[in-house]
């Protein structure tokens, strides 16, 4: 039996399945309140409506996936609650919606995002079952940049597209491990999101593409590249170069104002997460050799001589003391 994972992000789920069918709306409904605020759910069949969601809090934003029948989801008036005073960031990951706010709509396709101010009467109407990626972003969070009206992915310019294209995939990847990342990667998380973000938003706004500066858009692609590949033991420098299309050179470059190097970070990371994973774990099931292999180590010596430099102890004697709390 495997490492039994205590810190990963605190999730709460909500789902209508099993439920009865009058009761499934008025449950869809409930939660959608609870985190969007007064919101109209409507059917779009007298099919049973089988849908959940699960909503986890990473730093300053709230990402919450949603799986649903189709349905449309309606605010008529302007909102004023002070509890949802946050910008939305939706990402497409199944199916087709249409978004509709002001004079603006946009068709989403998988891969596609829209960013939109969700206290502006919109709607959403999906016509076939979904899963979507939401990113609730506090306002403040984007006060510098210009949000009067609807944000798509939509651009013509290939330097843009580009651009927008590294923050779906970087919003893709994310959903898709959402439920088994540690709590410790919520913060790092959150500012890489605003980031990739905030460099679309910038583009978006007219600056020149070929002028605008991607190196914090290019570091937040390095690092989800690295946690997406931590388990992985060839994962270098020289393949996430050859991954990123880049010189290893300029990898180092890009790095070489924070507190560790490129190579140091890989490493890090690698034993932040077997800490974790220790941290959780039973001492009478857990394989520290096979926990290092897991993680990208081949030398479970190697292994932990790093663990003991880093964490001043040695993984069995980690284990053994967070057992006996």
């Amino acid at each position: 039996m495997g490492p039994n994972w205590r810190h990963s992000m605190k999730c709460a789920t909500h789902e209508t399945h099993g439920l009865p069918l009058r009761q499934q709306l008025q449950q869809w409904q409930s939660a959608s309140d609870h985190y969007f605020g007064p919101l109209q759910a409507q059917a779009m069949s007298e099919e049973p409506f089988d849908a959940r969601m699960k909503a986890w809090e990473a730093g300053a934003l709230r990402m919450l996936t949603i799986d649903a029948p189709a349905h449309r989801i309606l605010r008529d008036r302007v909102a004023s609650d002070p509890r949802h005073d946050s910008f939305k960031l939706l990402l497409q990951l199944k199916g087709v919606s249409d978004i509709r706010q002001r004079d603006a709509n946009f068709c989403l396709h998988p891969g596609d995002w829209s960013l939109y101010d969700p206290s502006v009467p919109y709607t959403i109407t999906s016509q076939e079952s979904i899963r979507q990626l939401v990113v609730q972003i506090p306002r403040g969070k984007l006060g510098h940049l210009p949000l009067g009206s609807l944000h798509t992915c939509e651009a013509d310019a290939p330097e843009l597209r580009a651009l927008y294209q590294v923050l779906s995939s970087f919003l893709g990847a994310l959903a898709a491990q959402l439920s088994t990342l540690p709590d410790t990667v919520g913060e790092p998380l959150s500012e890489t999101t605003l980031g990739l973000l905030a460099q679309a938003l910038q583009a978006q706004r007219g600056d020149a593409p070929e002028r605008m500066p991607l190196p914090e858009a290019m570091r937040a692609r390095v690092r989800q590249y690295i946690q997406s590949h931590l388990d992985d033991a060839d994962l270098t420098v020289e393949r996430i170069a050859h991954e990123m299309r880049c010189s290893k050179r300029y990898l180092h470059t890009l790095f070489q104002g924070e507190a560790h190097t490129l190579d140091r970070q890989i490493w890090l990371s690698r034993l932040e997460r077997c800490r974790q994973a220790l941290a959780g774990a039973d001492v009478s099931t857990v394989s520290i050799s096979a926990l290092a292999y897991r993680w990208g180590f081949n030398s479970n010596a190697h292994f932990c001589r790093l663990f003991k430099r880093e964490f001043g102890t040695t993984p069995s004697a980690f284990l053994k003391r967070d057992n006996l709390h």
